[in-house]
């Protein structure tokens, strides 16, 4: 019989990692949303962050919170090279074009990191994550909480960004309509290329995160990707609020079919979900419909 401790848990749990699965997810779903480019090699953008952030640890003993600036510039920098050497080329052709481009940009990071770091999981483990905080009879660690406010923050301050600042606004006004954007003085060659930078970076933000509660390795970066897509069509396309919803029910799903089936049939859930979710509302739960 599973008490209701376990089940308030679970849910706990499943809405602390939705939060963080939120920030997985935000540079992918920025830069569909802008630049109709799905970015498979977003995951491996955002487990450069998290290596940046361990051997900053290992060696030099820098905090993971203090190297949360330095993983998303040398990320954010990756993307821009990414962009300004091969996307940049065929940006004006067939989407499918730059779908494979980003897959194969992919597979040649996640084979560089292999090369310069091996295929050793890496934990970034800090004491005081551990610490636990409790709520009654329900546990939760320091680091599962200090970790979604970080999410949840990076989440509220893009939105922010996009929605009261100069360039935030040429940017969603290149998103709406580029021709129209371009007619008004907008240059949007180097929208794109911001975005596309903007995006890495914020992939590199929460490679530290995901090193702390977890692991990373060169093999990481495509779950983190498929993940990541999952929760974009979930939250609909442009809908950056919506992410955080949208990863809290993809969490607490996971977490309450752990605890009442089995962690087998855990990433089944999420793609189930997946499918329900196109069938019924194809724009997504927050996305507008067509």
């Amino acid at each position: 019989m599973i008490s209701y401790n376990t089940i308030i848990q679970s849910i706990l749990s499943g809405l602390l990692e939705g939060g963080n699965y939120a920030l997985y997810s935000l540079g992918l779903a920025f830069v569909f949303g802008i630049m109709q480019i799905i970015n498979m090699a977003h995951g491996e953008f955002l487990v450069l962050g998290g290596y940046i952030a361990y051997w900053l640890l290992v060696k030099w003993g820098v905090n993971p919170l203090m190297a949360l600036p330095v993983a998303a510039l040398l990320a954010g920098g990756t993307s821009f090279l990414s962009y300004r050497i091969f996307i940049e080329r065929i940006r004006t052709t067939v989407e499918l074009n730059t779908l494979i481009l980003t897959f194969g940009i992919g597979i040649f990071l996640s084979n560089l990191y292999l090369q310069l770091w091996s295929a050793d999981l890496r934990s970034i483990s800090v004491h005081w994550m551990e610490d636990p905080v409790h709520l009654g009879g329900i546990y939760i660690s320091l680091g599962e909480i200090v970790t979604f406010v970080i999410s949840f923050a990076a989440v509220f301050f893009l939105h922010l960004f996009l929605r009261r600042t100069k360039t935030g606004k040429a940017i969603r006004i290149t998103a709406i309509d580029r021709d129209a954007a371009a007619l008004s003085g907008i240059n949007v060659e180097r929208v794109d290329l911001l975005a596309f930078s903007i995006g890495g970076a914020l992939a590199g933000l929460g490679g530290p995160l995901l090193g702390m509660l977890s692991f990373v390795s060169p093999n990481t970066g495509l779950h983190i990707t498929v993940k990541a897509f999952i929760l974009t069509v979930l939250a609909g396309v442009g809908s950056i609020p919506g992410l955080i919803v949208a990863g809290m029910m993809l969490g607490v799903g996971e977490a309450l079919t752990v605890t009442f089936v089995s962690s087998s049939f855990r990433e089944l859930f999420g793609f189930t979900l997946f499918l329900v979710i196109l069938l019924a509302r194809p724009s997504g739960l927050f996305g507008k419909r067509g």
